[in-house]
């Protein structure tokens, strides 16, 4: 679904049916963005990440995961690892064209800015639900001897 939707707005796709068979395409020819999905078999979607990383082919790949895996935690992971967007599914084919035209069209410093204000972004809200979930101190209950 995802090939004929992009294919229909012109891009041209290649699949790679797990993790092990991207990371030899990536190997043989890079392209200039890729649709990760985290789930896959033989080496998940982190795991191409992390080897995309350590062998510099992230430096010429721009990633976008679109996974079902959408805990905060997961998409923090994803964007340290290296991604420039995230997407969950469901999702809009349109949109996903969207994204891969403007992560196509943006500098290299432009996506490292957004992934920063987005890593920052979750850290605050980590920051904001970690404080809201101290107990808190009543007046008036301190019981001293």
């Amino acid at each position: 679904m995802i090939r004929f939707a992009l294919e229909d707005v012109g891009f041209d796709v290649r699949l790679a049916s797990d993790g092990v068979e991207a990371l030899a395409a990536l190997r043989e020819r890079a392209p200039e963005c890729m649709v990760l999905d985290l789930m896959m078999p033989n080496l998940d979607g982190f795991g191409l990440l992390k080897a995309m990383r350590d062998t510099g082919l992230a430096d010429t790949t721009r990633t976008v995961i679109l996974t079902c895996k959408v805990d905060d935690a997961d998409v923090v992971r994803g964007l340290e690892l290296g991604a420039h967007e995230y997407l969950g599914k469901p999702f809009d084919p349109d949109r996903l064209a969207g994204v891969l035209r403007r992560v196509l069209d943006s500098t290299a410093e432009a996506l490292a800015d957004r992934r920063r204000a987005q890593l920052d972004k979750a850290a605050l809200r980590d920051r904001i639900e970690a404080a809201l979930a101290r107990p808190q101190r009543r007046a008036g209950s301190f019981s001293g001897a």
